[in-house]
């Protein structure tokens, strides 16, 4: 059997790194994976190779799952830390309802009732006797010009999927006082 693992070890580290990007993770998979072999019961195995390979596939998988918890308590802790009154996306939320009140009638009580209010599209759509189609194009175009007069005013810094990171004045003040 030594000879079959020593004949593994160089195939199975390439198996490895394959679907693990670092070098060094790759070398400590393949590593755990022999320690598991070595302390299983493998006397009824009649093809190492397959349950080598098997063992491999589960730790890859529990790597990933335990990267991906790491990932999200570290994520988790550093959102908790910070101070919801100093969170950009919410101080400029205050500047909203002004903006929406420069919008055109016609998007201006959909994107109230949408926005501000967070009454669902379809709901808005019963409201106001319109089509959902209708009032779904119109929350969008009213989003894009709500947009428009934003970036007129103000220089947004967004981050992953459109959050608001940061904003300032095209003044050069970056206090709420502005949007008024």
């Amino acid at each position: 059997m030594q000879s079959q693992v020593t004949q593994l070890y160089n195939p199975l580290l390439g198996y490895v790194r394959s679907r693990v990007r670092n070098q060094e993770d790759a070398e400590d998979i393949t590593q755990e994976v022999f320690f598991k072999l070595a302390k299983s019961n493998n006397n009824g195995i009649d093809n190492l190779k397959s349950w080598v390979y098997t063992i491999a596939k589960n730790t890859i998988t529990d790597y990933y799952r335990k990267r991906q918890l790491e990932t999200y308590s570290i994520e988790k802790d550093v959102y908790f830390d910070s101070d919801p009154i100093d969170d950009a996306g919410l101080e400029l939320s205050d500047c909203i309802r002004a903006f929406v009140n420069q919008l055109p009638e016609e998007y201006r009580d959909i994107m109230i009732l949408s926005e501000l209010k967070d009454i669902p599209q379809k709901e808005i759509a019963s409201r106001l006797n319109i089509n959902y189609v209708t009032v779904r194009s119109k929350v969008q175009r009213g989003r894009k010009k709500l947009k428009q007069l934003l970036e007129g005013c103000c220089s947004i810094l967004q981050g992953g999927k459109g959050s608001i990171m940061g904003f300032e004045s095209k003044t050069g003040t970056n206090k709420t006082s502005w949007c008024d």
